[in-house]
């Protein structure tokens, strides 16, 4: 059984490290994506912000353009310097603006492209609308009129309009783009989240199954190995160990109750054993002690605790007897069934008997624990008395010695 539960032991140990192994290598991995997920989200998410400042700024330029022929045309209709107030707006404002762009486009060869034919048709327009107002500010508003009438400035801002368009319509498109790209991501990494945390809890639960399992198998051996360190291999009864700890238990019992329980202890030492070893062999002394063993538990109660404390000695825990009465009636019992057990293992060729020592708590002895000594001490004394005799133990120096005499 010690080898079996060994490599059982071994096999879950192996199963618990590939177990830990894979939820580990599982979060490791996770964490890693995650972590280049977070990295190109955040890409993304820079990229759809900038893409909100070019659509603001390329729209920033157009009306500052716009602000542009609206003063122009103001003056020109008016002759009032009130009317030049958004052309010198639009004319502070624009070159930022366009500066700000090339900025934001930097990265992107297309759109930089772009920007630059801009600011190259920008210029033109700016120069367009200046001619026209210096001349309508120097009294030739009719050739100021003239210049606009050609067309040229309408020209500018349809090229002007036309690359804005492309360039915001690129963007948008771009902002579109990283926004769906980002809302993928956020829901993939929610699906492997979600599969990490059913996969993770599975491995949980047949870790917790393993490790119970384990468990269980330990506390069958550890059963085990206390079932056997407290049983007698010969005739399994529980052994000297068993009685020490009952003994220790009562005890304890004892001290905390108010009204102590009658505990009896009977020692039997079984006589003329030895000429059945000596003379058949250790065999038939092992057979006959297993005989006894049975049939001495079969005169006990079931809630009585006999042992076989080594050789041929016995002794039977009795809790919560009657009186002495009960007990002197239980030992003829014992002795009647060791002969019983002579007899029909052996016949009348030995002469086997038993000799008891009967100690009692409170009454002859002050402690349980000191019931197993005063007990062996009336043995002995009963063993000096004659063969199939039993002793009760007595606080004083003297014993009440009652001899067996059965047909």
């Amino acid at each position: 059984m010690r080898r079996q539960l060994f490599r059982l032991a071994t096999g879950d140990r192996d199963r618990f490290i590939a177990l830990y192994a894979m939820i580990a290598a599982a979060l490791i991995s996770c964490a890693a994506a995650f972590v280049y997920e977070a990295t190109v989200i955040a890409a993304s998410q820079a990229r759809a912000q900038i893409s909100v400042d070019v659509l603001e700024t390329a729209n920033r330029v157009l009306h500052d353009l716009e602000n542009l022929e609206t003063g122009q045309r103001g003056y020109l209709l008016t002759n009032d310097e009130a009317y030049l107030q958004p052309y010198r707006s639009g004319l502070r404002d624009l070159d930022d603006a366009v500066l700000r762009l090339h900025g934001l486009v930097a990265d992107d060869e297309t759109s930089a492209t772009i920007v630059r034919r801009i600011e190259h048709i920008k210029n033109d327009k700016v120069r367009e609308v200046s001619r026209t107002l210096d001349l309508a500010r120097i009294g030739n508003r009719d050739e100021a009129l003239a210049l606009v009438q050609t067309g040229e400035g309408k020209h500018y801002m349809d090229a002007l309009r036309a690359d804005l368009g492309a360039l915001l319509d690129q963007w948008r498109e771009i902002r579109r783009t990283a926004v769906r790209d980002v809302d993928r991501r956020v829901l993939l990494g929610a699906a492997t989240l979600s599969v990490l945390a059913v996969l993770v809890c599975a491995l949980l639960i047949y870790t917790l199954f393993i490790q119970r399992r384990a468990f269980a198998r330990v506390h069958t051996y550890t059963k085990h190995l206390t079932r056997r360190a407290s049983t007698d291999a010969l005739t399994g009864l529980p052994n000297r160990r068993h009685l020490l700890n009952a003994l220790a238990l009562l005890a304890e019992e004892a001290d905390e109750d108010a009204a102590p329980r009658r505990v009896g202890l009977l020692y039997l030492d079984i006589d003329g054993f030895k000429a059945v070893n000596d003379s058949l062999g250790h065999r038939a002394g092992d057979a006959l002690l297993r005989a006894l063993a049975r049939g001495l538990r079969e005169e006990t109660r079931q809630r009585d605790v006999l042992t076989r404390v080594g050789g041929d000695e016995f002794v039977l825990l009795v809790a919560d007897y009657g009186d002495h009465t009960q007990l002197r009636e239980l030992a003829l019992r014992l002795a009647d069934r060791v002969r019983d057990v002579r007899t029909s293992e052996l016949g009348e060729r030995f002469q086997i008997g038993v000799s008891i020592g009967i100690a009692t708590y409170p009454d002859t002895a002050s402690s349980i624990e000191g019931l197993l000594d005063a007990a062996d001490a009336a043995m002995y004394e009963a063993k000096r008395a004659g063969t199939s005799s039993y002793v009760f133990a007595r606080k004083e120096s003297e014993a009440n010695v009652i001899r067996f005499h059965r047909p």
